[in-house]
């Protein structure tokens, strides 16, 4: 380290008076840009976090957020909610990791590196085994001596000269910087207008309140004035003009401990990260929506909604009164929003999380005219007491009634299954029909969507997108109700194992059942035999047969076929060609080989001449001597560098393909390797990139030729070595750079910056 160079250039600024921008404008930048890709959310390493300031002056703490085995639930830890002060923040044992100004003393400051890293150099814990929280400087400097692995950025290429001077002059400036506490003054009357319609008096208002509250609690919600200034709906102790005392409970449906409390926006000042952002629009027209859908048909409370345990962890009891069509078509309406917080949600990563659905599937939704608990007051009575959740025995179950609980969850679920089969079968006996799917109402894309998992985190897609899957996904409103209340709302990452357990076995349910209802679509013979192609295996088939056999095999479909043998290929197929907003949206012209294209729709919307391209990699099964998707990561960037015009940037996802998915544990020994393969997009649908690849224009073709003669480990690894960037590279922030710079530029308000903690250690 230069200390004579670091000390002239903090004697010039010493005698200068401290910038209060300073952090703003010249920190700021060196976080977002090199520090919040590991630390940020809930998995940065020690949670340290460094979105904003207040998160930095926060500090680290000793105990990981993500651990599967607690036996005891652990109190939140949520920047920004669950302390207010630095005093709060260490009696929840935090340390400082600023804890002088002088920068041989300064954790932070000893923690970055300063040489080059070589390939030698790379450690071979990925971040999240390597996590060590030091919390004092001369154990530090002791351990240095013998290890530098821990430097950071962690195994990566160090920050420049010039940054580190930077943070060395701001730290011996006593680190100075404040929190944004308010939001730009040109919105404040339109923030006002919003937490007025949140807070009127009458009790039906109240009730819709609290019911969108607890869907949009995890929101970053903007106005169409500011498209990158975001906001959180909380709740308050205060009124919002008073300034706003957030109530931090566990959950966003528990007791609030107070009658009178607020709705309130708050002003989100951090940096937005991609793996956490979930962005919401609040509009004039979103708001005249939500009127008509909740106020148009006049209803009553019965009775003023509770809080209590067995009511407020339920839906189908703590919103009783709000009409079934009213609840539907406002999550069917932001659909892409609602299924997103299943995927991102309070948890980052974890995956406990995702590890029970396919790697790609499609999502459809029954409409709401045809949903049987809009149809039906008695059914709607009879089902609700049925779908309980595991969120009503709360974060610290007993791991002595485990199994007791998973037995009567089974039973209440297995019930209630029969219940809607004989619902169905009396209010659709020709059965399903391709009306009896929600078209978006003509206009809304959020009709269908399409989930890719990448291991332990994935994204949502509006529209059908990749080739044909495995299996389609079918939600009517218990199942949409219940997916957000055991995943999102009810889900508590801080709890216990017998807690995450129990939710991750109900969401093996919930995926059960939601298959179900799309086999219910097709003709009773092909049933059977496609559900076993997706459960594969001795145990799992006996599992499938005996414990969660279909209810009702034999009811009709309305819809016709040609051949039952390719039925979930033909029903695709005429969701494409008769259902709006289906029949408009633009066909996966890029992935799609399994569904027929039109020449009309092959000539509308014709590739890009890199996609083209790309296309002969894609949704090709790793067989004979085809075997590259064996050899990609999970998902990947591919930057197509042009001379002329910006480059053109596509994700490279891996669908790693399973015999099944029936199980919380043994995932490795459940894989189908030679059905792996590829689907790939232009732009960007990757929060935890595992490569980056960049290619000249040119040289295109070559590296598709390239992969396509990738046969071994070897064969992979002379690709990566001409073709990605390793995290190593003297260009490995550059690159990084140009993908963000790029994403913020082409979506600005979807932008959030890319999450490193998954690259690839070569």
């Amino acid at each position: 380290m230069n200390y004579i160079k670091m000390l002239f250039a903090f004697t010039l600024i010493s005698f200068s008076a401290v910038r209060a921008d300073e952090y703003r404008e010249k920190i700021k930048p060196i976080f977002d840009n090199r520090c919040i890709a590991c630390h940020s959310c809930l998995n940065g390493p020690c949670q340290v976090n460094l979105q904003n300031y207040e998160n930095f002056e926060r500090g680290g703490k000793h105990e990981n957020v993500y651990n599967g085995t607690r036996i005891d639930s652990v109190h939140p830890t949520r920047p920004g909610i669950d302390a207010t002060d630095i005093k709060q923040w260490r009696r929840l044992g935090f340390y400082d990791i600023n804890q002088s100004r002088k920068l041989e003393d300064n954790i932070l400051f000893q923690m970055l590196g300063t040489k080059p890293l070589t390939q030698m150099d790379i450690p071979f814990k990925k971040v999240e085994e390597s996590i060590s929280c030091i919390d004092d400087a001369q154990v530090l400097k002791t351990l240095f001596k013998t290890s530098s692995d821990l430097k950071m950025p962690y195994a990566l290429p160090p920050i420049t000269e010039e940054q580190r001077t930077t943070l060395g002059v701001w730290i011996g400036n006593g680190a100075p910087g404040s929190m944004e506490k308010e939001a730009p003054a040109r919105l404040k009357s339109i923030v006002k207008e919003w937490n007025n319609f949140f807070n009127e008096k009458s009790a039906e208002e109240k009730l819709v309140s609290r019911y969108i509250y607890e869907h949009l609690f995890l929101a970053h919600i903007y106005f169409p004035e500011a498209p990158e200034t975001f906001f959180r709906l909380v709740r308050s102790k205060n009124k919002c003009d008073a300034g706003i005392d957030e109530i931090a409970t566990r959950r966003p449906n528990d007791n609030p401990e107070t009658r009178d409390f607020y709705y309130c926006l708050k002003y989100l000042d951090t940096t937005i990260v991609a793996k956490t952002h979930l962005p919401f629009e609040f509009s004039n027209k979103v708001m005249n929506r939500w009127k008509h859908v909740f106020f148009e048909e006049k209803w009553k409370v019965s009775k003023e909604a509770s809080y209590s345990a067995g009511v407020s962890e339920n839906p189908f009891v703590a919103f009783s009164d709000i009409p079934v069509k009213s609840r539907y078509q406002f999550m069917l309406d932001n659909s892409h929003f609602i299924v997103s917080t299943f995927i991102k949600g309070p948890v980052c990563n974890g995956s406990q999380a995702v590890n029970s659905i396919q790697e790609q599937f499609y999502v459809m939704f029954i409409n709401p005219d045809s949903d049987t608990m809009v149809k039906s007051k008695e059914y709607e009575l009879k089902a609700k007491d049925l779908l309980i959740l595991p969120g009503v025995w709360g974060s610290d179950i007993k791991l002595s009634a485990s199994y007791a609980l998973t037995k009567q969850i089974v039973l209440y679920r297995e019930s209630y299954r029969k219940l809607r089969a004989e619902w169905t079968h009396k209010l659709k006996p020709q059965g399903y029909a391709i009306t009896d799917l929600w078209d978006g109402n003509g206009e809304n894309p959020n009709a269908s969507l399409t989930i890719f998992r990448h291991n332990d985190n994935a994204v949502v897609m509006q529209g059908f997108k990749g080739d044909l899957p495995k299996t389609l996904f079918f939600l009517d409103y218990a199942l949409m109700e219940r997916l957000v209340y055991n995943l999102v709302v009810n889900f508590d990452v801080y709890g216990n194992v017998s807690h995450q357990t129990l939710t991750r076995i109900y969401m093996d349910m919930i995926r059960m059942e939601a298959e179900e209802i799309f086999l219910s679509f097709l003709p009773p013979e092909s049933r059977i035999p496609l559900r076993k192609s997706w459960y594969k295996g001795l145990l799992t088939e006996a599992k499938m047969k005996y414990m969660f056999p279909l209810v009702d095999v034999n009811q009709p479909t309305a819809m016709k076929y040609k051949d039952p043998r390719n039925a979930k290929q033909e029903f695709v197929e005429q969701v494409l060609n008769n259902l709006k907003p289906m029949a408009k949206t633009a066909p996966d012209t890029l992935n799609w080989k399994n569904i027929s294209l039109t020449t009309a729709q092959k000539k509308k919307f014709a590739l890009t001449k890199d996609a083209e391209v790309l296309r002969e990699l894609v949704s090709v099964k790793a067989t004979g001597n085809r075997r590259f998707p064996n050899f990609f990561p999970e998902n990947s960037y591919l930057l197509v560098k042009h001379k002329e015009k910006p480059g053109e940037v596509f994700t490279i996802i891996k669908n790693r393909e399973h015999e099944n998915i029936s199980w919380i544990l043994t995932e490795s020994l459940r894989l189908a390797p030679k059905e792996d393969n590829l689907t790939i997009f232009p732009g960007y649908f990757s929060f935890y990139p595992n490569k980056f690849f960049v290619v000249e224009s040119e040289k295109l073709q070559d590296f598709k030729n390239r992969v396509f003669k990738i046969h071994t480990k070897e064969d992979y690894a002379k690709v990566v070595k001409e073709f990605a960037v390793s995290r190593v590279s003297d260009r490995f922030w550059a690159v990084y750079d140009e993908l963000n710079a790029n994403f913020k530029r082409e979506s600005p308000t979807d932008f959030g910056y890319l999450d490193l903690t998954r690259y690839d250690m070569e």
